[in-house]
């Protein structure tokens, strides 16, 4: 559980930076991210950006909850 939760938040980190950095287009640059490993069979990475890109739009569901 401790792992899920620091998945959970490092997936946060990395998509407030991503909003950060590239404001509306985060999300596109989520999806690429994921795309790429995907084609690349890389399964662990692309999971990962699979939760960015889910924490991403959950925070441009809500964005006054962050």
């Amino acid at each position: 559980n401790t792992l899920k939760m620091n998945t959970q938040n490092s997936n946060h980190q990395i998509a407030m930076d991503l909003i950060s950095q590239y404001g509306e287009d985060a999300e596109s640059i989520a999806m690429l991210r994921a795309a790429e490993y995907a084609a690349n069979l890389n399964t662990e990475e692309w999971l990962i950006w699979e939760g960015v890109l889910k924490e991403i739009q959950n925070i441009n569901i809500s964005p006054n909850l962050q």
